[in-house]
Parts: C-alpha cells; structure tokens; sequence
C-alpha cells in the first residue's frame, strides 16, 4: 500500500510542478505574465542577481511587492531603476551575466534575459521557470554566495 501512494504521490507532484519554458520575443507577454505573477505572489521574499535591471513592469511589481513587506534583495551590475527604499541593492564589482530571480526560495526564473524591455520586445533570448527543489536549492546556494 505505501509503495503505491509513493507513486500516486510522485505522479501529483510531476503534475502540479512549474516547469516552463519561454522563447522571447515570440512567447514575451507569456513570460512577463509569469514573472509579475510570481512577483505578485511572493509573500516573504525575492532575490535577484541580474546584470541589468529597467523594464518599468517589473520595476513597479517589485515596488509594490517590498510595500507587502516582501523582502527584495537585488544584486546587479548595472541598474537604471527607481526602486524604493525598503529595497536592498547590491552593486556587484565584477560583471554578473546571471538573470535569475527567485520567488520565496521557491521557485526560480533565469535564462538569458535581462529585465529590460528590448530584452522582451526585440532580442532572441530564453526564460525557464521553476520549482524543481534540485534546481531551486543550487539557485538559492549561488546567491548567497554574492552576498556581502
């Protein structure tokens, strides 16, 4: 009996996972549909290392997001954002070439674009989101190592 709920339970697990996968410029309104939900869902935090950061829809989602009490913790090498100042940011010295951004500790996005918005209206880039623990776990390492 509880060899079969073990695969019933695996079988929902693959089910319900968020594994996606996004070709902008052709899939861009699906991806930033995406990210400004997770940001929008976040209840304890986001943390993104990201080369640079000025698309004014994000911009404002993670505004809104720290007014929750969301934790939002950026590292970058280049930013032309107005964030607020509840905020953290972190320039980084050397160029960081990462885009990633994760929600909660839970799920991540990342791929080859930054949150700007030729990134998603003319250039070819990739996004994957997900909340794979595998993935997310080596994710959530990486980021710590860029914290101060």
């Amino acid at each position: 009996m509880s060899k079969i709920f073990i695969i019933v339970l695996i079988l929902i697990s693959n089910i319900f996972a968020i594994d996606k996968l996004y070709f902008l410029p052709t899939q861009s309104k699906l991806a930033q549909k995406d990210i400004i939900h997770y940001i929008n869902n976040s209840h304890k935090s986001i943390d993104i290392a990201i080369y640079n950061l000025n698309y004014k829809k994000f911009i404002k989602a993670l505004n809104k997001a720290s007014k929750k009490g969301v934790k939002i913790t950026i590292y970058y090498y280049k930013k032309k954002a107005k964030l607020n100042q509840n905020i953290k940011t972190y320039k980084v010295d050397t160029k960081l070439h990462t885009k990633i951004a994760i929600f909660d500790k839970k799920i991540v996005e990342f791929g080859s674009a930054n949150w700007k918005k030729e990134s998603f209206k003319q250039n070819y880039e990739v996004i994957y989101i997900t909340d794979k623990k595998d993935i997310v776990d080596k994710f959530n390492n990486f980021i710590t190592t860029l914290k101060r």
